[in-house]
């Protein structure tokens, strides 16, 4: 495996001679090719790191089939939820010992045009979060001939691709739960677009849970928008002029636009939780903290570090034996309960 030094003229021949192993076990390590986290493999990254030894991904291709490199296809960054995933999916890939490259699309067009783009540099692997799933789930079942494609978060009508993810219906289901547990009769649902499968499945989970769990709502009271401060409180203000009863509760798709509703509530004179209870699908720091002037959220904690984890191990795996059975990964998300939804003693 060729590998070049980012300072000093350092061979991979240095590198054992520090870490006290073999070349060959060097270049396992550092390759991805070993996939145990012991103290062997600990000694080697470290002694890489000591001599400023990294390898040349662009002279081993030249030398082998693999690029030890991975695309990620997301819709976009400005959301939350993408961002989240693509924060986590970076360090996972680079602790494999490979490298990401990043592809943004929001139509199946603009994904396919990235796919094309990084299978033009011969990733080994691809990891997507699909959109527009009718159009583009045929030419990514052709892709997942040639390398492993695994799909993130929502699951495809595929019966040949790969999935790492969550249960939109759960993530529903224990905020459903949770805001009747905690007192509220009726809900207000302000989602992302329904343009995309997340936002359509979010949506059907949604009325599916409201009649288990007892919770009332009006079409009125069902919105879809960008993330943002602003939206939140416009479709609020809404929601609260336009009735002479409001929702004992909200559930928002987002942390800014939670921020947004808190604000409507406070203008009304209307008090979170006693009066209207928040609760956010997806979690972020906003939710955790709060703002100077609301409170922190009740959300959905998903667990991005596994998911990104499974993904990875998945293509990786694939890459050696590819079975005619797709892996399908659910993982648990989990309710982090805080001021928005409890009433204080």
């Amino acid at each position: 495996m060729s590998q070049h030094s980012l300072g000093d003229d350092v061979s991979i021949a240095n590198v054992a001679a520090v870490a006290g192993v073999s070349t060959a076990t060097v270049s396992r390590v550092l390759s991805g090719r070993r996939r145990k986290d012991d103290d062997l493999s600990r000694r080697v990254r470290a002694a890489a790191k000591q001599l400023n030894y990294s390898v040349n991904y662009a002279a081993s291709a030249l030398r082998s089939a693999k690029t030890n490199s991975i695309g990620l296809i997301v819709p976009e960054l400005n959301n939350s939820l993408y961002s989240s995933l693509t924060q986590a999916i970076e360090p996972a890939v680079n602790h494999a010992g490979k490298q990401l490259i990043l592809g943004i699309g929001s139509t199946a067009a603009e994904q396919e045009q990235r796919i094309r783009l990084v299978l033009s540099h011969r990733v080994d692997a691809l990891i997507i979060i699909p959109v527009e799933t009718e159009f583009i789930v045929p030419f990514l079942e052709t892709v997942a001939k040639q390398i492993p494609v695994v799909q993130l978060l929502s699951q495809t009508y595929s019966n040949k691709l790969d999935w790492v993810g969550i249960s939109e219906t759960t993530v529903m289901q224990i905020i459903a739960d949770h805001l009747s547990t905690a007192g509220a009769r009726s809900v207000a649902y302000i989602g992302s677009s329904t343009d995309d499968l997340d936002g359509m499945t979010l949506f059907t989970a949604f009325h599916m849970q409201m009649t288990v769990s007892g919770l009332s709502t009006y079409t009125e009271w069902i919105h879809f928008t960008q993330e943002s401060v602003d939206s939140g409180y416009r479709i609020m203000q809404k929601i609260l002029s336009d009735h002479s009863f409001y929702p004992e509760s909200v559930i928002c798709s987002d942390g800014l636009t939670a921020v947004g509703v808190y604000r409507a509530c406070a203008a009304a004179g209307l008090s979170v939780p006693e009066e209207i209870k928040i609760a956010v699908l997806h979690d972020s720091a906003l939710c955790e903290n709060g703002t100077f002037e609301s409170v922190s959220f009740t959300s959905v904690q998903l667990p991005w570090d596994r998911i990104a984890a499974e993904a990875v191990t998945l293509v990786a795996a694939e890459q050696e034996r590819k079975s005619w059975l797709p892996s399908r990964r659910e993982l648990e998300p989990e309710l982090i309960i805080r001021k928005s939804t409890v009433v204080s003693s």
